[in-house]
């Protein structure tokens, strides 16, 4: 499943894609999605809450974008859980808004520590409609980019020295994701 469907491109696009298109949409659509999702460390579709581990010594912890936090615990060397966080003792950050990025310890620092804090959530931007849609039109304008500019690798050669580069176009369509992500990206 991904988050741009084909009728998503065609719309954008105002018309239906030809045969060639399509086939290039699949790859293409797969290729971005996948480079967002690495690119901001979390899903943009619908996932249901798992957990991940962060290290600890710090009291503004640093989380990948998520929704619904529903545990914070410390865990030893062995991933073995001794001590689960009352939600008394952290807040979810930014306060204000649904997607978190940090969850900061009341009461001084986290425990310090290697991967010895566990966080459960849903590490997704789907559950935050704004966010969601201002990626996925980030992702829609770089695949009309990718689409519609056949030419939009560059290749220049001076004197046996070759580079090779994508155009403004491609890369210019995910400045808006990289601006509401800018401690991620």
């Amino acid at each position: 499943m991904s988050l741009i469907s084909q009728s998503d491109l065609e719309a954008r696009l105002g018309r239906t894609l030809t045969s060639e298109e399509v086939t290039s949409f699949t790859i293409i659509n797969s290729a971005t999605q996948r480079m967002v999702e690495e690119m901001i460390g979390s899903s943009v579709e619908q996932q249901n809450a798992t957990t991940r581990y962060y290290d600890g010594g710090l009291q503004h912890l640093r989380i990948d974008p998520c929704t619904d936090i529903s545990e914070v615990k410390y865990t030893d060397d062995y991933s073995a859980v001794f001590y689960t966080l009352l939600t008394s003792d952290y807040t979810n950050e930014p306060i204000n808004k649904t997607l978190k990025t940090m969850i900061r310890h009341r009461s001084g620092k986290f425990m310090t520590g290697i991967n010895n804090i566990t966080v459960t959530a849903k590490f997704s931007i789907y559950g935050d409609t704004g966010i969601l849609n201002i990626v996925k039109s980030a992702m829609l304008d770089s695949i009309v980019a990718e689409m519609q500019n056949a030419n939009n690798i560059k290749k220049e050669s001076i004197e046996g020295y070759s580079v090779e580069y994508v155009t403004p176009e491609s890369k210019n369509a995910f400045s808006t994701i990289r601006l509401l992500f800018p401690e991620v990206i």
